[in-house]
């Protein structure tokens, strides 16, 4: 885990490019990795994250660690465009529907749980998922519902229509 000291120089030279005043978190960017900073002070929460994630996507966490007022993780920046960015054809739709779906296959018994199309990049042929705050064991029910309800809300009225076309 890194220090306070190297934690603090960091913090001197970090871009803020999204803050939760409701959530107590921030997310910086640093010269190699994203930092994501909640102003909260919960080590064994934070440790149980970080074996989950290293479980599911090993090597995507860098660092970690605790401070007086706040808890970090340090991550791997992803390349890619956020997948809200991108026209949403058909050939997009089943791009990002079946993505989710494998990934998940991939996961289990932990599912992402936030399939929100800012949270998926795509770099050419490749896809990838990000923020994965809500990392966790679900009930098959809950990750279908919420897969869906994450789906819909993105691709609005078209999600049923897009979805017969795959069939």
């Amino acid at each position: 885990m890194t220090s306070r000291n190297t934690y603090q120089k960091w913090q001197d030279t970090m871009e803020l490019i999204k803050k939760n005043i409701e959530k107590k978190r921030e997310v910086y960017k640093l010269d190699d990795r994203y930092r994501k900073v909640w102003y909260i002070d919960d080590e064994f929460a934070l440790e149980e994250h970080v074996s989950i994630l290293d479980k599911v996507i090993p090597g995507y966490v860098l660092d970690y660690g605790v401070t007086k007022n706040s808890m970090f993780i340090d991550y791997h920046i992803v390349p890619g465009t956020p997948a809200n960015k991108v026209p949403h054809t058909p050939k997009f739709f089943a791009r990002i529907y079946t993505f989710c779906n494998e990934t998940l296959d991939q996961t289990l018994p932990y599912a992402h749980y936030d399939w929100v199309l800012s949270n998926i990049l795509l770099d050419g042929d490749n896809t990838y998922l990000v923020d994965w705050d809500n990392v966790g064991i679900y009930s098959p029910q809950e990750i279908q519902t919420k897969m869906e309800s994450d789906l819909r809300s993105a691709f609005g009225e078209k999600y049923d229509e897009m979805l017969r076309t795959m069939a």
